[in-house]
């Protein structure tokens, strides 16, 4: 299952320049998921990355299962409508597929998965409040699908959810001191596939997805330049006797190096079902990107 999801490959980058990337989620939050921000007016930002894969069993290059993961090219925008009152992210994310005959082949995206929406963002105590609806699109380029409709290697839905995004220093002045500049900050999601009738609720695409529950933490240290970040996204199967209970977990741990507007990721990532056993894809990746 392609979950909308937590980080993934990675090596080098180019572009340009302003703010930091922080999420690599691929559907993370809006403008890096940070606490302040204008409130007015007309801005554009976002980020590019380029990832690779050091180690992948299991992690597959499309949304019918097929392939491993060998790259990924993405790139995430916030435009800003009414400053953060208003804004539409676009995320984008290509993957290509390391089992490909021939090294250019290999370069050739396998995968096209696309997100929009809408969001809000307004501070609320000593954090933020995230708001919006998004769609996402995940589709084959190169071949293949799924034996049976209406899938026909795509995945597709229309979600909506809050996410309460956090700093402990907004909390707790002298945690910065203590950590040498840093901070402890993340968020909490809640969100519904309010629309969705091929996006699966496991790594062995089985199911369908009705609730997300998400958790991201991070310690950063040494001027916010070094952190270990850590992701947890669960979804629910609208199809099981429970649906609010977990049928899947994705689970990123990972190392984060910053400087200006870089960040380099190293990350482990292991998506595994959680109500019975089945297909459970993971790899170790390194991602590079840039924002402007």
């Amino acid at each position: 299952m392609r979950a909308g999801r937590i980080p993934l490959l990675v090596c080098a980058v180019v572009v340009v320049a302003a703010r930091p990337a922080r999420g690599l989620d691929k559907q993370g939050s809006a403008h890096g998921g940070g606490i302040e921000g204008p409130t007015s007016g007309f801005d554009f930002s976002g980020s590019a990355s380029l990832g690779v894969s050091l180690y992948n069993p299991t992690y597959a290059a499309r949304p019918d299962n097929t392939g491993l993961t060998l790259f990924r090219y993405a790139g995430h925008a916030d435009v800003d409508l009414i400053g953060r009152r208003l804004s539409i992210p676009i995320d984008v994310n290509m993957f290509t597929d390391r089992t490909a005959i021939g090294f250019g082949r290999k370069l050739v995206p396998s995968e096209l998965d696309f997100i929009t929406g809408l969001t809000t963002t307004w501070r609320l105590g000593p954090g933020a409040i995230e708001g919006g609806a998004r769609a996402e699109f995940d589709l084959t380029l190169d071949h293949g699908g799924y034996d049976a409709p209406p899938a026909s290697g795509k995945q597709k839905y229309g979600d909506v959810r809050a996410r309460y995004l956090y700093s402990i220093a907004a909390i707790a002045p002298g945690i910065a001191p203590a950590l040498r500049g840093g901070d402890v900050r993340g968020n909490f999601t809640l969100g519904w596939f309010a629309v969705n009738n091929t996006y699966f609720a496991r790594p062995d695409n089985t199911g369908l997805a009705l609730f997300r529950y998400g958790a991201h933490v991070e310690i950063s240290t040494w001027d916010d330049h070094l952190a270990l970040g850590l992701d947890a996204v669960m979804f629910t199967d609208k199809r099981a006797e429970n649906v609010v209970r977990p049928s899947e977990l994705d689970f990123t741990p990972e190392i984060i190096g910053r400087f200006s507007r870089y960040e380099v990721h190293l990350a482990y990532e292991r998506d595994m079902p959680v109500d019975r056993g089945g297909l459970i894809q993971q790899f170790v990746y390194l991602l590079a990107a840039v924002s402007f």
